[in-house]
């Protein structure tokens, strides 16, 4: 390598500088030798002094010749010469951008160490995510395995409730058929009412209430008479004290008709205690003595025509106009009144003689409130 660099070394212009500078100096010792000798002054100096100069001189040209020669013959001489500070800008803002990218360097170095750490610790989280998944299908396996056993159980378990259900609605028919036998008193039958005229005192409707239970213990009775079945005459029934005291302060004085109605709560079998429910509200005029309630155009001349069915089914129709008027219909048989058998038939046999067709009415035998009953005459026109 130093032989390398010994025959790199361009010794010819090496020599030919050193072969000029020293004719220069020569020539500039001689110059200021002669100069000094003739005792030349220049600028008003001294001879001595101008020697001095003139051999100053020679040293700057010799100084400026040698650089010429440099700069002309070498690039980097040029360039050291004349962009010296340019040079050492660059070279400065190239070791602030050598700096910058060290840090740089030792920053990416550090993320990613950081980064490295973060992937060893995502695979050691992946291999234990791994062993969860591969312990969690087995669960799942497992899980598969007792489902299947848990719908079979489940299968078996279905087909005993299905047969149990089945068991128990026909002990359910047979039990309601039982009942059925012995049953007087249906739930909701209305057993009494009573009407409490507008400004009754407390001490008068107290005794309407007293009346209202006896004619309802009476009709229980008779209810239990009925079946068939002997019944001793000591019935006990039972009223909400509660409910008959908010009933007598709200009817006690006032100044509008309001009704009493005495309803069985439910189901009863002769021997059993009657819980009664009593009910009360207000008390309207639909329907003066003697007005029509309801006409309707009847021709004994069609086809197939039957004077019980269309009697039956004109009756019927005047049941749902009074219901709609606002007549309170039992609760049990949603009826509003009955027509006496006599008077049915008589005017079934009008029908049946009757060769033209006729209007039926129904009109009111006395004046018709909320409560009812509906007694009507029914009359052909």
């Amino acid at each position: 390598m130093q032989s390398q660099l010994w025959t790199d070394i361009n010794w010819t212009l090496i020599i030919a500088l050193v072969a000029g500078s020293a004719v220069l100096a020569c020539l500039g010792d001689v110059l200021g030798s002669k100069y000094g000798k003739q005792r030349i002054s220049i600028f008003g100096l001294r001879p001595k002094y101008t020697s001095r100069l003139i051999t100053a001189f020679t040293g700057i040209f010799i100084s400026i010749s040698v650089l010429t020669v440099l700069s002309f013959f070498s690039q980097n001489v040029r360039a050291l010469i004349f962009a010296t500070k340019y040079l050492q800008r660059q070279v400065d803002s190239l070791r602030m951008e050598l700096r910058s990218s060290g840090a740089e360097l030792e920053k990416n170095q550090d993320e990613l160490l950081s980064s490295l750490l973060q992937l060893s610790e995502q695979r050691a989280l992946l291999q234990a995510t791994a062993i969860s998944l591969d312990m969690t299908h087995i669960e799942l396996e497992r899980s598969r395995n007792d489902r299947d056993l848990l719908l079979g159980e489940k299968n078996q378990l279905e087909t005993s409730v299905a047969s149990l259900r089945t068991e128990s609605e026909e002990l359910k028919r047979e039990l309601d058929t039982m009942r059925l036998e012995v049953i007087a008193i249906r739930a909701n039958s209305l057993l009494a009412q009573a009407v409490v005229p507008p400004g009754t005192p407390k001490e008068r409707v107290s005794a309407i209430l007293s009346s209202l239970e006896d004619r309802a213990r009476s009709a229980v009775l008779q209810k239990f008479f009925e079946t068939g079945n002997a019944v001793s005459d000591d019935v006990t029934l039972t009223f909400d004290p509660t409910e008959e005291a908010a009933i007598v302060l709200r009817v006690s004085d006032a100044g509008v008709r309001f009704y009493l109605r005495a309803v069985a709560v439910e189901n009863i079998a002769i021997g059993e205690e009657v819980r009664i429910r009593l009910e009360c509200d207000r008390s309207y005029l639909l329907y003066d003595r003697g007005e029509t309630l309801y006409r309707k155009l009847i021709d004994p001349r069609e086809p197939d025509f039957n004077a019980e069915e269309a009697l039956h089914v004109f009756l019927r129709e005047l049941r749902y106009r009074t219901i709609r008027s606002g007549v309170m219909p039992d609760p049990s048989t949603n009826s509003v009144g009955s027509l006496e058998g006599e008077d049915f038939f008589d005017v079934v046999e009008k029908m049946k003689d009757s060769g033209v067709p006729m209007i039926v009415s129904a009109v009111a035998l006395e004046d018709i409130y909320t409560e009812g009953p509906v007694g009507v005459k029914i009359n052909l026109e």
